[in-house]
């Protein structure tokens, strides 16, 4: 083969396997980025009353980044992300009352106390699709939309494991 010729196909080659490799990389397919910020940093800030995070700052760095995979179940639109962000930051306010964060969840004005399962307000900032105003995280809540699965817990942030 000449020079030519084996350099054609050396380019050929290189350009098919770039294009194959580009293909299967990351796609701009997430839904709900921002959406995902706004809850888990407000989880960042109500986890400190609850002693589950000491470095707020590094905990909403980290979920920064880890919503940029989006919410795993559709956007249910701002209204509903505002109305479950405003619930886990009375959950914090909350948990602030008392020195370990175990504020009883009816002692909470501002918080639902319909969320079941939840006993105190720290419970709620652990699990907030649990509260009615955030029930969308759950798969099941968003089953007829082809949800996957729901907020990651604020308790695996790095600023729970203190680094």
């Amino acid at each position: 083969m000449s020079v030519l010729s084996v350099t054609c196909c050396s380019l050929l080659s290189a350009f098919c396997a770039f294009t194959l490799v580009s293909a299967a990389g990351c796609g701009t397919s997430a839904q709900g980025v921002d959406d995902c910020r706004d809850i888990e940093e407000a989880r960042c800030t109500a986890a400190k009353s609850c002693g589950i995070v000491s470095d707020v700052p590094a905990c909403q760095r980290f979920y920064r980044d880890q919503c940029l995979h989006g919410l795993s179940v559709a956007s249910p639109g701002a209204a509903k992300v505002k109305a479950c962000v405003a619930t886990i930051r009375a959950a914090g306010v909350c948990a602030a009352q008392t020195s370990d964060g175990q504020t009883p969840l009816s002692d909470c004005d501002a918080v639902s106390v319909d969320a079941t399962g939840v006993q105190t307000a720290c419970d709620l900032v652990r699990e907030p699709e649990r509260a009615a105003e955030c029930g969308f995280l759950t798969p099941a809540a968003d089953a007829g939309n082809g949800g996957t699965g729901g907020a990651a817990p604020a308790e695996q942030t790095a600023g729970a494991a203190g680094t």
